[in-house]
Parts: structure tokens; sequence; C-alpha cells
């Protein structure tokens, strides 16, 4: 027995009894060892093509959604906006306490490019393809275990204590309230499969499940609205977001369903088979170290999630349904940049980062780590300096073509939130890629550390929020300014435990760094994205940034097509030094985004080179 190849043989027990199994490879064991064993420059371009294509994706839902959702304003008051956006900040919070450590935990799951896709009978296998994608897959279900008991307590608490008068007396608000919690959980259902998709970094897969679904709220939402002459409250908005959650959920099981025919993982829990493990346990389905991790980080998330949406939970406070409603609407508008690009960005460098720098590191991988994020950063700064420099001025007056005639009254309000939101979107930008890469090399003292600093956050959130909107008047435009502060000090915060993190890796393994150079310096490492000078715009943007600032402030306010058009030329001005100023960035990204195209084109040079070299030879023979 000891002669038999240790790779495909594996142990199935049969009560005291044990059989050995000796397993044949499948078909595709190469293709997945090779999808596992990626290299960080090809792990790199796929991410890099995933989060381009969720935003193309997210782009053109957008646009549709837009539409139907300008439509839906001529049509509905800042009041009924105001009320589903507390509906919403309901369905919201019972979905991150379901799902968001669990969603956290699992990207850390990697496959070892060792791991050997054999299978049993009955099951899978612990430690293989197919037994950590299974594991995967079965630590899904949690969140919806759990938004059940959470699900019926937010409703009943929203319900009974957390609604005001003047919304509980809207019509058939009890429905309502109902229906957003069914919704919920029709969403968390398809936990299980986004888990997958995500393991498997199927970025299309993920952004055709997501826009179909925005796609189907909006249109519901809008076709109920224009359909019923009588006041049904915010009845169009629930039953939206019912309609969201049950394509969302229809549309990733069967496509999830589809990739998984014929193979040893399935969309359904099953167990996985464990060695040296004979008693039944839970622990057959999940993995003890995500279940753990995740446990961990949920007090954490919470704590995140209040400082998120703390800006609801203070407006329901401290300002009236229709300041709410004009809120809901600036930061829809004001945030759109932000939830087409950024947050595809986030959730695609969290997951490569998650698998970049998965213990142990490899200096090929450490470098990576340090580049990528360095280029996204000089690319946030150049975004930076365009919503500095043109938005304040003309956000408002784009804003202005938007709202309705219901919405006139408001509208000097809504200038203002928007103008505050052009500072705020920066930091929302560098907040979120720099919180993705830290929950990518957390450990327990990070963790520990960052729930300290949740906790401080959550109090000085509360003070600023009163101080910005009561003391000093501010109303809507003080919860921009309480998150810019909140925002700062998470970059803070994360910006210390990135450079901790570069600076002890590379004191405990010195060839990280480079082979031929040690590390000289215990107080900062020399690839910390942060200190690096190649992080940040040129001198030659900032000169020009400077000269547009000052045409800006020369045009003065934008209340005219003629001013709005030839700021718009400026800005177009402005992108094109920087395009021109980041020609080996830009260079970069066409060699990570076409890879094969790049090496096809190189190999062919180099063939024509050689076939010259061979023809002038001849001829000189001749």
């Amino acid at each position: 027995m000891n002669d038999v190849p240790r790779t495909p043989i594996l142990t199935k027990r049969h009560g005291r009894r044990h059989s050995t199994i000796v397993v044949p490879p499948p078909a595709g064991l190469q293709s997945a060892k090779a999808e596992s064993g990626d290299s960080p420059t090809l792990l790199v371009s796929h991410s890099a093509v995933g989060a381009s294509f969720l935003i193309l994706l997210q782009l053109f839902s957008k646009i549709i959604t837009f539409a139907l959702n300008q439509a839906l304003l001529r049509f509905i008051s800042p009041d009924r906006l105001g009320v589903s956006a507390q509906l919403e900040l309901l369905s919201s919070s019972i979905l991150f306490f379901a799902r968001e450590a669990i969603r956290l935990a699992l990207q850390r799951q990697t496959t070892h490019p060792k791991s050997d896709p054999f299978r049993i009978e009955g099951g899978v296998v612990e430690g293989t393809v197919s037994g950590i994608a299974q594991s995967v897959v079965n630590t899904g279900y949690l969140p919806f275990l759990l938004g059940i008991p959470l699900a019926g307590i937010s409703c009943a608490w929203y319900y009974l204590h957390g609604a005001s008068d003047e919304v509980s007396d809207l019509p058939y608000f009890k429905s309502v309230v109902v229906i957003y919690g069914i919704a919920a959980l029709v969403e968390l259902a398809s936990e299980p499969m986004f888990a997958l998709a995500q393991y498997k970094l199927q970025y299309k897969l993920r952004a055709i499940c997501e826009s179909g679904a925005v796609m189907a709220r909006c249109a519901v939402t809008f076709l109920l609205t224009l359909s019923t002459r009588e006041d049904t409250g915010v009845l169009a908005f629930a039953l939206g977001q019912l309609a969201y959650a049950v394509v969302l959920s229809g549309l990733y099981i069967l496509l999830v369903w589809e990739t998984t025919r014929g193979r040893e993982n399935a969309i359904f829990p099953k167990r996985i088979w464990k060695e040296k493990t004979i008693s039944q346990s839970p622990w057959f389905y999940f993995d003890r170290q995500t279940v753990h991790l995740a446990s961990t980080m949920w007090i954490q998330t919470a704590f995140k999630h209040y400082l998120t949406e703390g800006d609801k939970f203070l407006s329901s406070f401290y300002i009236t349904i229709s300041e709410q409603g004009v809120y809901a609407l600036t930061s829809n508008y004001g945030s759109l940049f932000a939830r087409l690009v950024f947050l595809p960005i986030e959730e695609t460098v969290r997951t490569l980062f998650s698998k970049l720098l998965t213990p142990p590191v490899s200096a090929s991988n450490f470098r990576m780590s340090s580049d990528t994020l360095s280029s996204i950063i000089r690319v946030y700064c150049h975004i930076t300096l365009l919503t500095s420099i043109f938005g304040p001025k003309g956000a408002p007056f784009l804003l202005s073509f938007i709202i309705g005639s219901k919405w006139s009254t408001a509208s000097a309000s809504a200038a203002s939130v928007i103008s505050a939101f052009a500072y705020y979107i920066p930091l929302l930008a560098f907040n979120g890629v720099l919180e993705a890469f830290v929950q990518s090399i957390s450990t327990p003292a990070i963790v520990r550390e960052q729930s300290f600093l949740m906790l401080g956050l959550t109090v000085a959130f509360a003070v600023a929020g009163y101080v910005f909107i009561r003391v000093l008047g501010f109303g809507a435009t003080g919860l921009v300014y309480a998150n810019m502060m909140n925002l700062a000090i998470r970059i803070g915060a994360c910006s210390y435990w990135i450079a901790k993190y570069y600076r002890d890796t590379a004191i405990v393994d010195h060839d990280i760094l480079d082979e031929k150079r040690a590390v000289t310096s215990r107080i900062s490492s020399p690839l910390f994205p942060l200190a690096r000078r190649d992080s940040y715009p040129g001198i030659n943007v900032l000169i020009v940034s400077v000269m547009f600032e000052i045409c800006v402030f020369a045009i003065g306010k934008v209340d005219s097509l003629s001013k709005f058009l030839m700021m718009a030329a400026f800005g177009v001005c402005l992108v094109g030094v920087m395009a021109f100023d980041e020609k080996e960035l830009v260079a970069k990204a066409v060699q990570l985004y076409f890879p094969a195209k790049s090496e096809k084109s190189k190999s062919t040079r180099m063939r024509s080179t050689s076939i010259t070299g061979r023809g002038r030879e001849d001829k000189k023979t001749e």
C-alpha cells in the first residue's frame, strides 16, 4: 500500500471499517491546477479586467435606472423619498449584519497551487479544489439562517418604535415593512451562489445578476407609481425591492447551477470529508477557521455599518422627513460616481489582495501588492483634483436640470449638499481601497484595534453630527461634513496599519524587498505605497491644476449653459494633461487588460526580426 501514490488515494469510513478508494484524476486536472496557481501578474490582469467589466455593466444599468428615476422624481415628493430612505436603511441593516462579516471571511479563502481536485463517493474532500469550493458554498448559507431572526426583530422594532408618527400614518405602512423584511430574506438566499462566484472571480456572472436585479427594481417601482391613482405611500418602493431580490436570487441560482453541473461541488449544502475525523460534527460542512474569523469580525462590521450609514441614522433623529428626502436625493446623485467606479474597484482589490497576501507571502506577491495599491492611489489623486476643482460649482448647475417642480422649494438646500459631496467623494474613494487592503491582511491584533477605533468613531460621529446639524445649523450639509471628518480619521488609521504591515513583513524576511538589497531601516519600508513618490501626480499636473482652479474661480457661479460648457472644456484639457503625464501607467493598464495581444505582437516582432536577420545572412552568403 505504501507503493501507491499518495495524491489520488482517499479514505472513506464505513462505521468501524475503513476502505481505501483510488480515485482517478478528473479530466480537468491540469486546468484546475493552472487556475489555482496563477502568477501575480496574471491574477492582477484578471482582477483588472473583472473590475472594468463590472464598471461597464453597472454603468449600463445605471444609465437605465437613472432615466427611470428621473421620471419617478416628477411624481413623488421629498417626503415620500425620505420615507423610502428610512426603509432602505432597514433593509440594508438586515443584510449587512447577516452577511458582511461572513463575506469578508470567505474572501480570505484561497486554493493552494498544489491542491488536488479529486473527489470521493458521496462527497468532496477537505483541502482539495472541490472541497474548498464546497466549503465556501456551505458557509454561504449561514447569512440566510442569521437573517431570519434579524429580519423579524428589525421589522418589529421599526414598526413599533423606530418610525415616527408621520411615517407610521402612511397607507399600507405595515405591509410595506413586512415586504422589506421578506425581500431581505429572499436576497440572502442568493448568498451561497454569490460566495462561489466571488471565490472563482466570476465577475461577468456577478455583473449580469446584479444589473438585471437593479433594472427590475427600477422598472417595477416606476410602473407601479404611474399605474396607481390613489395614495399608496411607499408601497411601490417596497414591491420594487422585492422584485430586485427575486430577480437577483433567481439569476444567481440559474447561472451558478449551470456552472457547477458535472463538478464535484454543488450549490446545495454538502458534506465535506475530513481526514482523522470519525464522529459526526457540524464542522463536516464548514471551515472552522473561516467561521471563527467571521465571528471575530462581526462586532467590527457592526460599528462599520453605523459609520457607513450613520448619516441616515442621524438624519432620522435630527432633520425632518422633507429634509431627509433632499439629502437622499443629493447623496444618491453625489455618490453615483462612487457606486459606479469605486465600489467595483474596492470589491475587486479586496479579493485580489486577499489572494496575493495569503501567508506565506512571496517576494513577487509582496512587490505586486505595493505596485497595485500605488497605481490605484495615483489614479484616485487625479480624480480628487478633478472633483475638487470642477465639482463644487458644476454639480449644482446639473442638479437644477434634474429636479422637478415638486423639488423647487428644496433646490437651494440640495445645491449646498451636492457641492459638499465634491469634497466628500475623494475621501470615500481612498477610505474604500485602504480599508479593503487592511481587511485583506487583518490579524486578530488588527481586528481588536479596529474595534476600539470603530467604537471611538461611533461616539465622535454622533457628536459631530449633532454639532454640525443642530449647533452650527448646517442642516443636511452638516451630515456630509460629519462624514468627511469620520473618513479622514479612518484613512489615517488604515495608513498606519498598512505602513506597519510593510515594515514588519520586510523586517521578518529581508529578502522579500529585493534579492540583492536588505532592509536598512526599521522605521519604514521602501515599498510602503503611501510613501512612494510614484503614488502621487507629477509636478506638471499640479501646476496645471492650480491654473485651472484660478480659471474656475474667475468664472464665478455657474448659472448659465455657456459658463458650464467653458468649465467642462477646462476639465477635458486637464484630463488630457493627466493622460499625457501618465503615459507609462496607461501603457501598463493596456498590457494588463490585453496580455494575450501584447504577447502576440511581441512574438510577431521577434519573428519578423529573426526572419529579416536570416534574410540578410542569406544575402551575405550569396
